[in-house]
């Protein structure tokens, strides 16, 4: 569900059945959501509204694992309010002898595009519908891209998309993201940014130049349209573009469009472009999420019984 940073083991007792307080927050911890090696979430109702949250529980034992948990609260307070982002409500950083204890609550979504997608077994989207998602998506990226400078998720990946109790989709996991876009040109410095690299990204979703740092290619936000191609595709087509290991497949951008299902030449040409091996040869994310908007601004008014549905439409697309 929510991808959980290896930052030291957790207290093996857990938090479930405590109390905490974070922020204006009492918090009664019920249940485990999900869970690593080195940190968990839980669903957490608040003791005065009876509100359920998403509380995010992190133990860091250094300064630079305490900074990525920083980073990750800034960047969600900079966003916060967006539809199609996960909302931090309240964290809380503790002194806990040598470490710290980080909490962070935030919005409960019960579903992920994983499980959703899982639960479908072989019954493909329509056109109209993963369009919906895919927007959704990319309305959140475009919000990080649209930063100065520009914030990069990183790990965009399906399970990193959380379905809201209003239906819009939303982004969570900040814990990766970076405004560092450059080229490295010194052996030393991509062996640190390889390690970063593997760490903090997921291998089927990683883009060619993050494989290969030798390419010298720059390593930017471009690294999000790459992963936004895999992540339509395995929408469209419930399976992954690459299966992750194969290196030279992703360099080459090696990969078969499937006969069926079958979608619109938009569609596919936009998973395409997406995929180019080279980041200046894809689109940007403007491009990217008014490829989608259009496509199914189209498709919906071709399938509307008369012009005086177009207006709801509209509405609808571009909301």
């Amino acid at each position: 569900m929510w991808r959980l940073k290896q930052l030291m083991p957790k207290d093996q007792a857990g938090l479930e059945g405590k109390s905490v307080e974070v922020g204006a927050l009492k918090l009664q911890v019920r249940s485990v959501v999900a869970e690593g090696g080195f940190s968990s979430v839980y669903l957490a109702r608040d003791a005065q509204s009876g509100k359920n949250y998403a509380l995010k529980h992190l133990i860091c034992n250094d300064d630079e694992s305490l900074h990525l948990v920083r980073k990750e609260v800034a960047v969600m307070k900079a966003l916060r309010g967006h539809p199609n982002i996960v909302t931090l409500h309240a964290h809380a950083v503790l002194a806990n002898g040598r470490t710290k204890e980080c909490f962070l609550v935030m919005d409960y979504c019960e579903k992920t595009l994983v499980a959703v997608l899982d639960a479908r077994g072989a019954g493909f989207f329509e056109e109209r519908q993963l369009l919906s998602i895919f927007r959704d998506i990319c309305n959140a990226v475009y919000a990080m891209h649209c930063q100065s400078p520009p914030i990069a998720h990183r790990d965009l990946k399906a399970e990193n998309i959380l379905l809201g109790a209003n239906g819009l989709w939303k982004l969570c996991d900040f814990g990766s993201i970076s405004t560092n876009h450059r080229r490295f040109e010194r052996a030393e410095e991509m062996g640190v940014e390889e390690d970063i690299i593997r760490k903090h990204t997921t291998p089927a979703y990683r883009a060619p130049e993050m494989w290969d740092l030798y390419q010298r290619e720059l390593i930017s936000e471009k690294v999000d349209i790459w992963a936004l191609g895999c992540l339509l595709y395995r929408l469209c087509f419930f399976k992954s573009a690459f299966d992750g290991e194969s290196k030279l497949q992703i360099l080459n951008g090696n990969y078969r469009i499937p006969e069926a299902p079958r979608y619109s030449e938009n569609i596919t040409q936009l998973i395409k472009d997406m995929l180019m091996p080279s980041p200046d040869s894809r689109p940007d994310i403007l491009q990217a999420r008014v490829a989608p908007t259009s496509a199914l601004f189209h498709r919906l008014v071709r399938e509307s019984a008369n012009c005086l549905s177009c207006t709801y439409v509209a509405c609808f697309v571009f909301r």
